[in-house]
């Protein structure tokens, strides 16, 4: 039987070099950005849509189209009768129902299975990394679905944001609430909780923010797998590493670039950490 393909979108983060490690095939979403489409992770950088964004342009994010989806299924369909498609929460982007839709034109020729994965960002990535591992060790669709399934629970994602303002335009939040956080300096904190974006709490300077995400951190007892997740800004995302290894020394902590599909919502700079607690 041949293996089962994987499929993800941009929104996942994943390495270069660990898509091409366990062939994953990666569909980029689209960013419309003042009259002007990119892909995502093809012809721009995260580095270069952030520079762009901090202008505060006009930007939106697009799910891939039926029609890109179809086209990736098919041509995977020339090696494989089965194909797991991960995509980010369909709370968040269409991309799910864009995907299933795609999918019911292979019907009766490739079993294609679409997992809505409730995250975003790395922590779909995560997703989509042990869906391939487990796909190359030869287990079945089903047992990989359960799999993930399971995993979906135990992953948290805690981001803040430097300003209201992208969370208005990509309407997160109302105006009213982006004028007045803006007048108190509010930087909010928040969680993807059951696929959507949701308020945690309110703090109003970045130091506290970062205080924050290393209490939210320190309070698990054990992680698998912790990855900072950051924007322009650089310094920081390595002092909150050191201070969370101080706590988990044994722990592998990465530190990750978050892709311009999530600037559009949270600006150019946000931080964020991805915690996998493990099964």
């Amino acid at each position: 039987m041949a293996q089962i393909r994987i499929v993800t979108d941009s929104t996942a983060e994943i390495p270069a070099a660990t898509v091409q490690r366990l062939g994953i095939t990666v569909v980029p979403m689209e960013l419309h950005l003042d009259g002007q489409v990119w892909q995502d992770g093809i012809d721009i950088t995260s580095e270069d849509f952030f520079e762009r964004l901090a202008a505060k342009p006009q930007v939106t994010t697009m799910a891939p189209s039926v029609q890109a989806l179809e086209a990736t299924y098919a041509l995977l369909s020339s090696t494989t009768d089965q194909i797991l498609s991960i995509h980010i929460s369909s709370k968040l982007s269409k991309t799910v129902d864009n995907a299933r839709q795609a999918a019911s034109a292979f019907l009766g020729r490739t079993q294609i299975f679409v997992l809505d994965s409730q995250l975003a960002s790395f922590g779909q990535g995560l997703l989509a990394i042990a869906a391939a591992e487990a796909a190359l060790r030869g287990s079945s669709l089903n047992e990989i679905v359960r799999l993930l399934r399971g995993m979906i629970a135990h992953i948290y994602i805690v981001f803040f944001a430097e300003s209201l303002d992208y969370l208005e335009k990509s309407a997160r939040i109302d105006r009213s609430q982006a004028v007045l956080g803006s007048m108190l300096n509010i930087k909010p904190l928040l969680i993807l909780e059951e696929g959507e974006i949701m308020p945690l709490e309110k703090v109003r300077t970045r130091g506290k923010a970062l205080d924050r995400l290393h209490e939210f951190v320190i309070e698990f007892a054990h992680f698998e797998k912790l990855t900072i997740v950051r924007g322009k800004r650089t310094g920081e995302s390595q002092d909150l590493l050191e201070r969370i290894a101080q706590t988990f020394p044994d722990r592998e902590i990465l530190i990750s670039t978050y892709s311009p599909a999530l600037a559009a919502h949270l600006g150019p700079e946000a931080m964020g950490v991805i915690v996998y607690e493990g099964l």
